[in-house]
């Protein structure tokens, strides 16, 4: 009798030894974590962080530095049942350094990885200096101007390709610089996507360049673009136009273009 009283109890204490490990796990400082992950040689060339609380599921860092790009404020919080859907759920954000082009700058995301190297954003938000995303995309020769905003949801890379993007996507005092100056104003691309199929459409808000067009991107990574362009009492943008084709007969250069993004390198 006495074995089988201590027995009834047994459910009870592996519960609680469950609970115990599960809050040591979910406590654990980021700090200490960090700290073994940082003793490895190859890290300090990925990743550094300073000014870290909180645990390694939930925790801020003051400053971040990811391959030469520095962060500020960063914040995280990794949502633990979502490694019973083979996914590690993930929010996040961080702000850019204040500066001259970057006054505002910040990214938010609840983000969902999975195993098989997809990723999902349910939202993205974001607003970055157009010359730090021409940076990443080696493209700085451009010099561009202005910075771009995201306000996106249902964001999905299957691991090879985008199969999913809604909202929209804003150039915001856009331009480039080809020997001198070319201001655009703002540049809007609105994205939808039905039956597999991402579906954006560019228009100007009425600056120096005159815009409009539609690109459509399928599963398979093939997409296709149709639109024009003209500038609008713009004597500099207009011979730089020139340089793509020659106006129609409205004063519009026609662009088509078709082939996949592996093409581009996405």
């Amino acid at each position: 009798m006495k074995l089988f009283s201590r027995l009834r109890h047994l459910p009870l204490l592996v519960f609680g030894l469950l609970v115990y490990l599960v809050a040591l796990v979910l406590n654990f400082p980021a700090e200490r974590a960090y700290a073994h992950w940082k003793a490895s040689e190859q890290s300090s060339r990925i990743l550094a962080l300073s000014s870290i609380s909180g645990s390694v599921w939930s925790g801020k860092a003051g400053v971040a530095l990811i391959q030469g790009q520095t962060l500020e404020n960063i914040e995280w919080n990794i949502r633990p049942w979502s490694l019973l859907f083979g996914q590690v759920g993930l929010d996040w954000r961080f702000q850019l350094p204040a500066g001259s082009e970057k006054n505002g700058s910040y990214a938010q995301a609840k983000t969902s990885l999975g195993l098989d190297g997809s990723i999902e954003f349910s939202t993205l938000e974001a607003r970055v200096p157009a010359s730090t995303i021409a940076k990443l995309a080696q493209a700085g020769a451009l010099r561009p101007t202005g910075s771009v905003s995201l306000n996106l949801s249902d964001v999905v890379w299957d691991g090879q390709n985008l199969v999913s993007a809604n909202g929209r996507v804003v150039w915001h005092s856009a331009g480039i610089t080809l020997l001198k100056p070319l201001p655009f104003g703002d540049q809007a691309l609105t994205l939808e996507t039905t039956d597999n199929v991402i579906k954006g459409v560019l228009k100007d808000s009425g600056g120096a360049l005159s815009l409009d067009g539609i690109v459509t991107l399928n599963a398979e990574g093939k997409y296709e673009f149709n639109g024009s362009l003209a500038a609008r009492n713009a004597p500099n943008l207009e011979r730089a136009l020139r340089s793509l084709g020659r106006p129609a007969a409205d004063g519009r250069i026609k662009l088509k273009q078709s082939g996949t993004l592996a093409s581009l390198g996405i």
